[in-house]
């Protein structure tokens, strides 16, 4: 079957035939996402993607749909579902119980990540407990759901979190708190999206003015935007929660930490790509003083997957049209070269591109 592999460490991407099955019933993909972290891979930038044991090659890809092949005990011929990428070590209690994202060895394996062939080729054979139903209502946008099961996570990590205090309004809501989001790519726009649907003031900031597709999505949604280039310019005590999506410089943090309110919690997304992070004494008092959090957020699992496709069929109905400002690009598994591109270089304008099997 065709498939789109790479060879990390090393760069690019080879459209190769591969002969492989693993147990499971047979899904035909449809579709796939791409994301900053399949373009990390394909320029040999992420230092944790790894090709299975007995390959010396990797499949591509993390973000998925496909249609059933064959009637399984949970899934039927024809039902459409998406794939769970990450998958537990085996051995902790935290993978054992279903929660690789809190693995405690570091050895779960991700799909065309870390130790498993991806989702970028014709079909994928799996087990049924990995899969999640697409709603037939949101299926030209349900590519958006594994992004957004990371982000489903880590709102319940960060509200889990905050349960240290009472961090709710005077009417139990969150309504009265105000979120600032870094960054308006995939990730930025969804957490921003997400954060509004649970009742927050949100904020969502770029070093530039909005694009045209942005400013919709940002109009519609009654997202307010910053642009930061000439750096950050809020009342100190502005925040009650900061999210760092942009996954630019180190010193983002140190520039916008001021800007935290008491006990707020800032959230890092991503992986900061340069720069360096300095904390003088005056910042570490903050910490303390200001009782202030600062957590790592990554990877959703099959609840949180659930969760994402409630959201975005939600947000069809409370945002008409969203859906095709979500959606920027579509290429055809035929067209190579635009596919090269893409997985190489993200467009100006881009929020998610998918490729099409079909």
């Amino acid at each position: 079957m065709q498939a789109i592999t790479v060879k990390p460490p090393g760069a690019g991407i080879t459209f190769q035939n591969v002969d492989y099955k693993n147990k499971g019933i047979k899904i035909k993909i449809l579709e796939n996402g791409i994301c900053g972290t399949d373009r990390e891979i394909v320029k040999g930038q992420l230092n944790s993607a790894a090709v299975p044991a007995g390959f010396n090659y990797l499949i591509l890809g993390h973000e998925a749909i496909g249609i059933v092949m064959e009637d399984g005990n949970t899934f039927k011929k024809g039902d459409i579902v998406m794939p769970v990428n990450r998958r537990g070590c085996g051995k902790c209690l935290n993978c054992l119980v279903g929660r690789p994202d809190f693995c405690e060895t570091g050895n779960f394996v991700e799909a065309g990540i870390k130790g498993m062939h991806g989702f970028m080729r014709e079909y994928i054979y799996d087990d049924e407990k990995y899969l999640v139903r697409v709603p037939a209502d949101i299926k030209n946008m349900a590519i958006l759901a594994q992004p957004l099961a990371d982000l489903e996570k880590s709102m319940d990590e960060i509200i889990n979190i905050q349960k240290r205090m009472i961090w709710k309004c005077s009417d139990n809501t969150f309504h009265c708190l105000h979120a600032l989001v870094i960054g308006t790519g995939t990730i930025g726009i969804l957490f921003s999206l997400l954060l509004k649907t649970y009742g927050f003031d949100v904020t969502i900031a770029n070093r530039r003015d909005a694009h045209e597709k942005e400013l919709k999505i940002f109009n519609m949604t009654d997202l307010k935007y910053y642009n930061s280039a000439n750096g950050y310019n809020f009342d100190n005590n502005s925040f009650d929660l900061i999210i760092e999506a942009s996954g630019s410089s180190a010193d983002v943090i140190s520039q916008t930490l001021v800007f935290l309110k008491n006990n707020g919690i800032f959230g890092l997304f991503g992986f900061i790509r340069s720069g360096e992070l300095g904390i003088n004494t005056h910042m570490l008092q903050d910490f303390v003083y200001k009782s202030i959090a600062m957590v790592g957020l990554i990877n959703g699992q099959k609840p949180h997957f659930e969760m994402a496709m409630d959201h975005l069929m939600q947000w069809k109905y409370m945002y008409p049209g969203i859906d095709k400002l979500l959606i920027t690009d579509e290429i055809q598994i035929s067209d190579r070269e635009k596919i090269t591109t893409a997985l190489s270089e993200k467009s100006k304008d881009e929020i998610k591109t998918k490729i099409l099997w079909d």
